[in-house]
C-alpha cells in the first residue's frame, strides 16, 4: 500500500524540525557570545539610576542562565524529535504501525516539551502518525486462485 500522504507529511515535518534544530544550535552558540559581553550589559544596567550594582549583576546572570537553559532544552527536544521522525520515515515502508507510533511520540513530545512552540511541525508528525495507525490496506474482494 502506498503511503504517499504520510511520507509527505513526515518529510515536511522533518525539514521544519531540522530548521528549528539548526536555530537551536545557533541559540546555544550565540549564548557563549552573550556570556563574553556580560560585563558590557552589566555596566549599562549599573548606569540606570533605579538599579543597584548587586541587582544588575544578578539580573545579568539570571538572563544568561535562562537563555542557556532554553537553548539547550530546545536543542535536545528538537534533536530527539528529528531522530524519531527520521526513524519513523524509514520504518514507514515496512512497518507503518511502528512508524505511526514513532511519529506520534515525536510530535506529541515536541508539542508538550516546547509548550506549543513546535505546533506546526508537531501537528504534521501527529497527523502522519494517526494516518499510519488508522489507514488499512484495501480489501481484495476477488477470491484467491488455488
Amino acid at each position: 500500500m502506498k503511503r504517499t500522504a504520510e511520507r509527505v507529511l513526515a518529510i515536511i515535518g522533518i525539514v521544519l524540525t531540522s530548521l528549528a534544530f539548526i536555530f537551536a544550535i545557533f541559540m546555544v552558540i550565540g549564548q557563549t557570545g552573550i556570556e563574553q559581553q556580560a560585563d558590557l550589559l552589566e555596566q549599562q544596567l549599573m548606569e540606570e539610576p533605579n538599579i543597584q550594582a548587586g541587582e544588575a549583576e544578578m539580573l545579568v546572570q539570571a538572563m544568561i542562565d535562562f537563555g542557556s537553559v532554553i537553548g539547550w532544552w530546545a536543542f535536545i527536544v528538537h534533536a530527539v524529535g528529528l531522530v524519531l521522525g527520521i526513524i519513523g520515515l524509514v520504518k514507514l515502508i515496512n512497518r507503518p504501525k511502528t512508524a505511526g507510533i514513532l511519529f506520534l511520540v515525536s510530535g506529541g513530545g515536541m508539542l508538550l516539551f516546547t509548550m506549543g512552540i513546535a505546533l506546526i511541525y508537531a501537528a504534521l508528525f501527529i497527523i502522519a502518525g494517526i494516518m499510519c495507525l488508522v489507514r488499512k490496506p484495501p480489501v481484495n474482494l476477488e477470491p484467491q486462485p488455488e
